[in-house]
């Protein structure tokens, strides 16, 4: 931490204090909303994966698909085979898992500090959960406008990955002979003397480790619950509306859509239940702002994101820049998206917005959070069978 980052943190923590003396009851409010935000959407989304995950990395699995997938994800992404695991759980799952995966590898040293960074920028973003379930049919009341959004996500985030590996530093020259083959990636899995546990041991660890970083993520929440309710009363908020409302007149853009635009450069899952809230503008217009929303995904999310990556030499600069990228992207796509749509005729997008209290409970999150992890153990059956494919 650098010196000038000391009195603005110091500042940001007495405010905060401050804030909860003086309004107890808002700061409860916030804190309810926070926790039952975690509860009701970030639990069943994560902790599923959260163990998964630590399960392939204990079984060596990333060894596994490190040797089989590596002439694959070098042409495309100039990353190692072993980050493909780490493609497939993040665009599955959502943040931070994509995070802790990357930190795992970079520290198993599978990832040079430059491919742990390019990693992470583009494995990192909104679970299919939550954008199909908790703002596809929870805010809009419409699947296809959760396709949509999703669609536009994910494919700026592939796109993202492309583009970044234009600025890979030359890749050490992997051996390609018989490096590649099914035995080789067999005998990778099998573990050292110093790994020899059982299946309870295994399981037992995945599971604390799992439940420790889902309440990490847990008090990110609340405690951005809390800072976004301050800067709202405090009317921090309402001058940044201001500000971008007037910047953004070419946009046609509602004070709404805005309001919920700056809420969500904060917390994105309140950001955008204030966007759609007074939804009154185009269908278009409430789109491009939820997609902005989902590809920056807040402060909240960065901050947790950054905090998994302590120690390393990952570049908060680099993640914010390529953060701001992807929402170029993803609302370019978005606008193309909602155009071709319309000129089809293939759906009739638009917003039908339902009470906000009704939002955490319009859909089946545990379900949906199985669904997605299904189709994470697809895409890497499809993955290996494309590898073995490329390889014959």
């Amino acid at each position: 931490m650098n010196h000038l980052a000391i009195p603005f943190y110091t500042i940001i923590i007495l405010l905060s204090a401050f804030f909860m003396i003086i309004n107890p009851r808002e700061t409860v409010q916030a804190a309810s909303q926070g926790l039952l935000l975690w509860y009701s959407i970030v639990l069943p989304a994560l902790l599923p994966f959260f163990i998964v995950a630590e399960l392939l990395v204990k079984i060596r699995f990333v060894h596994f698909m490190g040797i089989l997938m590596e002439p694959v994800m070098r042409p495309i992404f100039r990353l190692p085979g072993c980050s493909s695991l780490v493609v497939v759980m993040g665009f599955t799952s959502g943040f931070p898992v994509g995070a802790v995966l990357t930190r795992k590898l970079y520290d198993q040293k599978q990832l040079s500090a430059e491919e742990a960074e390019r990693l992470l920028v583009f494995t990192n973003n909104a679970s299919p959960l939550f954008i199909l379930g908790a703002v596809g049919i929870g805010m809009l009341g419409n699947p296809v406008a959760g396709y949509l959004l999703a669609f536009s996500q994910y494919l700026s985030n592939l796109l993202l990955g492309v583009f970044l590996r234009f600025r890979a530093v030359s890749p050490v020259r992997r051996r390609q002979t018989d490096s590649t083959g099914l035995k080789t990636a067999c005998q990778a899995m099998l573990p050292r003397n110093d790994e020899r546990s059982g299946i309870a041991n295994l399981l037992g660890d995945a599971i604390r480790n799992s439940l420790g970083n889902v309440m990490a993520v847990g008090g990110f929440i609340v405690v951005f619950s809390v800072l976004t309710r301050m800067l709202s009363q405090w009317g921090v908020i309402d001058v940044m509306a201001g500000f971008l409302f007037q910047l953004l007149k070419l946009f046609e853009l509602d004070y709404a859509q805005v309001y919920g635009l700056c809420m969500g450069i904060f917390e994105m899952t309140l950001g955008a239940k204030t966007a759609v809230a007074n939804a009154s503008s185009s269908s278009l217009a409430v789109f491009m702002v939820l997609s902005a929303i989902l590809a920056f995904s807040g402060i909240s999310v960065i901050t947790q994101v950054m905090s998994i990556m302590a120690g390393t030499p990952v570049r908060l600069s680099f993640y914010l820049l390529s953060r701001l990228v992807q929402v170029i992207i993803a609302c370019s796509i978005t606008f193309l998206t909602f155009r071709l749509t319309l000129l089809t005729g293939i759906a009739s997008i638009s917003v039908q917005t339902i009470p906000y209290y009704k939002i955490l409970y319009a859909f089946d999150a545990w379900t949906w959070a199985l669904k997605s992890m299904l189709a994470a153990f697809i895409i890497i059956t499809i993955m290996l069978s494309a590898a073995w494919c490329r390889k014959h």
